[in-house]
């Protein structure tokens, strides 16, 4: 079964950039990085999908962490 093809909200973006701008205070790691790299990319254009999922999640657990719920 094909997935279908993730769509990155504005929100999501956002978030990502955020994180992007502070790797030290939220511990980054390159793998981490890379996969909000394409979550910011695909607002844009395509990317690869699987990463970008990566870093919806690692942005959602990051939410969710902090006891509050993802928006995305």
């Amino acid at each position: 079964m094909a997935r279908k093809p993730i769509s990155i909200s504005k929100f999501a973006h956002d978030a990502a950039l955020h994180f992007l701008a502070q790797p030290k205070k939220y511990g980054l790691t390159d793998v981490v990085r890379k996969d909000l790299i394409e979550v910011a990319e695909r607002h844009t254009g395509g990317c690869d999908e699987t990463a970008a999922r990566r870093g919806m999640e690692w942005m959602r657990e990051h939410y969710r962490r902090k006891g509050e719920a993802p928006r995305f």
